[in-house]
């Protein structure tokens, strides 16, 4: 066999393995936001991101937040390579995996497998130069409503109907969640707070992570 193709083998397996690993701490970290209260961390960062991340799965805000910590990234701005040039921006280094799952049918054991993606922070790129007026700073934080309605799309693809009621409560066997009525029309925040852990339930009482590896698409 030519040397390339071992090269190629033998990158392809760490790639494999590296997605692997990723897919396993961000599994890891749904499970702990799944325990916890309204006031975490990890909705303080999200809410504070813009739509940019906000529109995501949070199975993919996670695993982008978790790549930003080992990195030293504040996850505020991400986009595509393509969707950068747009802004008038190019990254100037390896960028955020997003693991996304596909049918993994026809494969060996019948396993899911993930397809890859990448999207870049803010501060991981540059300005073009002799280009179109690049964008100088990050997209401001999304609005925590149209984040509400994201997560509240997601609950629904898991069985779970969320509306608004006398007070709040939180039905994981009954897949039942009721915000507020005061929550749900004059604090959205507040209402995003307690989907995000919710949610993280939701995903982590369900099936478990696969860990095999499709090819590595640019997805927007």
């Amino acid at each position: 066999m030519p040397p390339g193709s071992i090269f190629t083998t033998r990158e392809r397996a760490a790639h494999r393995h590296q997605v692997a690993l990723l897919a396993d701490r961000a599994w890891l970290a749904l499970a702990a936001l799944a325990e916890a209260g309204p006031d975490n961390v990890v909705a303080e960062q999200l809410l504070a991101a813009a739509p940019t991340v906000q529109h995501l799965s949070l199975r993919n805000q996670v695993t982008l937040l978790v790549q930003a910590g080992e990195q030293r990234l504040l996850l505020r701005d991400v986009d595509t390579e393509a969707g950068w040039a747009r802004r008038g921006r190019i990254p100037r280094q390896r960028g955020l995996r997003v693991v996304r799952p596909h049918d993994g049918s026809g494969r060996a054991g019948g396993r899911r497998a993930f397809r890859v993606s990448y999207r870049w922070e803010f501060a991981q790129t540059d300005p073009v130069v002799n280009g179109a007026p690049p964008q100088t700073t990050p997209d401001a934080a999304g609005d925590p409503a149209e984040f509400a309605e994201n997560l509240i799309d997601q609950l629904g693809e898991r069985g779970y109907r969320v509306t608004p009621g006398a007070a709040t409560a939180v039905d994981h066997e009954a897949q039942r969640i009721t915000i507020a009525d005061s929550t749900w029309h004059a604090d959205p925040a507040a209402a995003v707070r307690l989907l995000i852990p919710a949610l993280a339930h939701a995903l982590v009482t369900g099936a478990a992570p696969a860990l095999s590896v499709a090819g590595d698409r640019r997805a927007g």
